[in-house]
């Protein structure tokens, strides 16, 4: 099924009367706009008339019948579409366009939109956040909306790997491993990752206090495999990473499924800000590489921290949107993540660059998303 094909099985919210465009059109040209550098509803209004001929051309549409939409015809569709739909579409599109070059590692992780949060500090606090599998030069490769007061993440990150793992078009550009953060220390996540064969770092929180302390005491009692460092300075601040990588002892029978093997230490020392600072963690692997690779790989699963949410955050304010009401915080997150996961895959340098390469190349955006 192609992305347009997707778009026209999405439900109609609008009342029976006044509709002047079909929705599937509305939802494409938004998309195109977008990522065309038209971000906004009077810039996709605008989009509309300075490229008409364009992507009717391109959509084979009758230009004398096709009406402009208005940018309050925009807003009306982002507030109402369920954002469900918008993520839905983007997973079937990132499955049509799987990419060809997977990279070594993916990387599995939620974020919050901020906005979406309701409830304050209490147990009925709920938000919205997108959990992406995500790759630096593949973007994202497959999302889920959740929200937080229905399910858990560990939950929804299983059927991300169940999803990525058992689709065979998305089989071709499986990478190496997977890594995931501690909050997914579990039996049955590590377990189901054995069981696809595939590979995985995972970090370990303390409260999973026996397996913690096995940890701390390999880093007392045992020879390190192999050791690896790496001395950074950067941002104001010197970094210097130790990796030691331990056999797997003897662990409680519950975690026997999930095929660990492998222990690893990094310890992270330095100064910031002029400050001294040193920290140890600890993650559970069953692949069995040297030091040099895993310091390599664990500093790989930032990737989806710098590359992804940072951008989100910082580059493209997602977590403070100015156009809010309804749907449209999450359904613009999604138009984030369509446009980062083509801007990675075209090889761009940097996301504002990729951002200028994009503006107002119709033609080419509409290639890339049918």
């Amino acid at each position: 099924m192609t992305l347009i094909e997707q778009l026209k099985t999405t439900p109609d919210p609008r009342g029976k009367r006044g509709k002047r465009h079909p929705l599937w059109l509305l939802l494409f040209v938004s998309l195109l706009g977008s990522l065309c550098g038209y971000w906004g509803y009077r810039p996709l209004a605008k989009f509309c008339k300075k490229h008409r001929k364009t992507f009717l051309k391109l959509l084979t549409l009758d230009s004398v019948q096709v009406i402009l939409p208005s940018y309050s015809t925009f807003r009306r569709i982002f507030q109402l579409v369920n954002a469900q739909d918008w993520v839905d579409a983007f997973n079937v599109w990132a499955i049509g366009h799987a990419p060809e070059f997977a990279g070594k590692l993916w990387s599995i992780d939620g974020k919050s939109i901020r906005c979406t949060s309701v409830g304050g500090n209490t147990s009925d606090q709920d938000f919205a956040m997108l959990v992406s599998v995500y790759g630096q030069k593949a973007g994202v490769v497959q999302m889920e909306l959740m929200y937080n007061a229905k399910i858990n993440e560990v939950a929804v990150a299983q059927r991300l790997i169940k999803r990525v793992t058992g689709n065979a078009n998305l089989a071709k550009s499986l990478p190496g491993g997977f890594s995931l953060d501690a909050l997914h220390s579990r039996t049955e996540t590590l377990s189901l990752l054995a069981s696809r064969h595939r590979h995985y770092i995972v970090g370990l929180k303390r409260n999973q206090k026996n397996l913690y302390q096995q940890a701390e005491r390999l880093t007392f009692t045992t020879v390190p495999l192999s050791e690896a460092t790496h001395v950074e300075q950067k941002h104001g601040r010197q970094t210097r990473r130790t990796v030691r990588v331990y056999a797997a002892p003897e662990l409680p029978k519950r975690w026997d499924s999930s095929s660990i093997t492998r222990i690893i230490s990094v310890t992270r020392e330095g100064t910031r800000k002029g400050k001294p600072f040193s920290h140890e963690h600890f993650y559970l692997s069953n692949w069995d590489l040297d030091a040099s690779n895993f310091l390599e790989e664990i500093r790989q699963h930032w990737q989806i921290e710098n590359g992804l949410h940072w951008v989100k955050d910082v580059t493209l304010k997602e977590d403070y949107p100015p156009l809010r009401g309804g749907y449209a915080p999450i359904n613009w997150a999604v138009f984030n993540s369509f446009l980062i996961t083509l801007i990675r895959r075209l090889g761009c340098r940097t996301i504002p660059d990729g951002i200028r390469e994009l503006t107002n190349q119709v033609e080419d955006v509409f290639r890339l998303l049918t």
